[in-house]
């Protein structure tokens, strides 16, 4: 079972501690997604088609082709949720 702090986290509790992580990389994610968008008088967001086509050509890129700055983004996704990773046990 992995610890934290010296106690054993369950199975439950890293998904749960995993899963507030999630959010709020897809929350971050929303906040900057609408702050390039226009919004319609109804309050629809339309997304430039420069973005669209750039995000397109982003999510069929396998990681290792991305550029140097797109891995990095990634990367420092990943940074938000590695404390819980170490904190489990499941790295030194």
């Amino acid at each position: 079972m992995p610890c934290v702090g010296g106690a054993a986290l369950s199975e439950q509790e890293l998904i749960e501690q995993l899963a507030d992580k999630e959010h709020d990389s897809w929350a971050r994610w929303m906040r900057y997604l609408f702050s390039r968008c226009p919004f319609t008088e109804k309050g629809d967001a339309i997304i430039p088609r420069e973005l669209v086509a750039r995000w397109k050509r982003q999510a069929a890129t396998p990681y290792v082709e991305l550029s140097e700055q797109e891995k990095q983004s990634d990367r420092n996704e990943v940074a938000h949720i590695l404390p819980i990773i170490r904190n489990a046990g499941v790295m030194h």
